[in-house]
């Protein structure tokens, strides 16, 4: 029976209280008159509980900027100012809106609402910089989130036949290659999360399974014994010399960290999971490309890709946009593109940055940080105790945390597509036709000025 894919939300805040961008601060000359309270819309301004003669210290974290509440004070005693603690959320493309927004999706599993007012800049680094094709959004039947018309989010993980052979009576004669369909292209990873919690862990196990992706776990990890359906979306992570270890029965695909020994590993873990897809994780780095040809012609199912979480390449300065372009482009050149999946780690920010990575080559997106920053991690050099670690996080705080910043992740997905008129995220990878760089938007504008380069 058809069953429509749909990923339920549940409100859950974090147990802290929140921090907001503003700070605001009732100086001494307050004379406690309550005009700001009757002004301010977002209840920043209330009258103390334990004596309503005074009014209590603003929630700050409410506030909006309006300064409705500065400019109805009589006294001048309200300062509104942007929070140093907020300031010092994330680095680089880690920005503070971009830690809260996630948080504020965690929370929700809300879309965020932005542009109104905007006065920051409009180009960025790596994904920053280009902009998907909206020809499709005055369509009065745009579908978006709102199940107008269907758009499939579902993506194959595993090499592709280019075509088919049949014999004169009509049966297939090409041999199918084994393939992981999952619902969207998003999975996770904690590989790159070291000293994960148990409740942490078990609350990603249940998003995973709930949600039908995958999930990147080191091969060696202890798992719960009574795993039943949710060992499905296990993905167990080999290292060189651990190809021989058995934790989950029968995982649908596996994956080898890439060590020289690359090539025995390859053979031996082949050997033991001869029914699965076989992923190799890379730390990328310059000659990326050539590597990837060698490891395709050795039988590997899925290339994972791995960038720092600023998105860069290591040792290079090359980011993952640019990169995947250049993987694309490479193995599409050698007609190799279609016999390999391609996973994209590390700098993906923001839900726009998912379509992004598609168009730019990958086939899905793997989240590490921001499956942390769900949690409340700071995304910085300040960032307190890690929620990844911390064992006193619930396993349902975890699970519904997670779940609801996918949630929002895929509805923007869903909304990106429908502007652009793609229904299907299969069709998304490599359509580098429908977004606009900034690099050739800059090179068309301007190369044919006098005296430009």
């Amino acid at each position: 029976m058809y069953h429509h894919y749909h990923i339920p939300k549940k409100e859950l805040p974090l147990g802290a209280k929140p921090l907001g961008k503003m700070a605001v601060t009732r100086g001494y000359t307050c004379m406690n008159c309550g005009r700001c309270a009757l002004a301010c819309v977002y209840k920043v301004h209330e009258r103390s509980t334990a004596d309503p003669r005074v009014m209590a210290e603003p929630n700050s974290y409410l506030c909006k900027n309006c300064l409705k509440c500065v400019e109805t004070c009589p006294q001048r005693a309200l300062t509104v100012r942007i929070s140093p603690d907020y300031e010092a959320l994330g680095e680089g493309i880690w920005t503070p809106t971009r830690v809260t927004t996630i948080w504020n999706e965690a929370q929700n599993g809300k879309l965020p609402v932005f542009g109104a007012g905007y006065r920051g800049m409009f180009v960025g680094p790596g994904y920053d910089s280009m902009w998907t094709d909206m020809s499709e959004i005055v369509r009065p039947t745009r579908d978006g989130i709102h199940g107008r018309e269907y758009i499939s989010t579902t993506v194959d993980l595993g090499a592709r036949v280019d075509h088919l052979e049949f014999d004169p009576s009509g049966m297939l004669l090409t041999k199918m290659p084994k393939t992981v369909e999952v619902p969207l292209p998003i999975i996770m990873d904690v590989c790159r999360i070291p000293d994960i919690g148990p409740k942490s862990q078990e609350g990603l196990i249940k998003a995973a399974s709930a949600l039908g992706t995958l999930l990147f776990i080191p091969a060696e990890t202890t798992l719960p014994a009574d795993l039943g359906e949710a060992e499905r979306c296990l993905v167990p992570v080999f290292t060189s010399g651990l190809t021989s270890v058995r934790t989950i029965s029968s995982p649908r695909m596996v994956e080898l960290e890439m060590f020289p020994t690359w090539k025995e590993d390859l053979v031996a873990l082949k050997a033991s999971y001869p029914d699965a897809v076989i992923a190799v994780r890379i730390i990328v780095s310059k000659g990326i490309e050539e590597l990837a040809v060698e490891l395709i012609s050795s039988g590997v199912d899925v290339l994972h890709l791995l960038y720092d979480e600023q998105g860069r390449e290591k040792g290079t300065e090359r980011l993952a946009k640019d990169s995947l372009l250049a993987i694309n482009e490479s193995l599409a050149k050698r007609s190799m593109r279609e016999k390999v999946s391609i996973l994209a780690s590390g700098g993906l920010a923001a839900a726009e940055h998912v379509p992004k990575s598609l168009i730019c080559g990958a086939d899905a997106v793997v989240l590490e940080q921001a499956l942390k920053v769900a949690l409340g991690c700071h995304a910085g050099p300040n960032c307190p105790v890690c929620p990844m670690i911390d064992s006193t996080i619930d396993a349902d705080f975890a699970y519904w945390r997670v779940v609801n910043m996918i949630g929002a992740w895929r509805d923007q997905l869903l909304e990106v597509m429908g502007a652009m008129g793609i229904r299907e995220a299969r069709r998304l990878r490599g359509e580098i036709g429908r977004a606009i760089f900034y690099e050739g938007a800059e090179r068309d504008a301007f190369a044919n000025i006098s005296g430009g380069a």
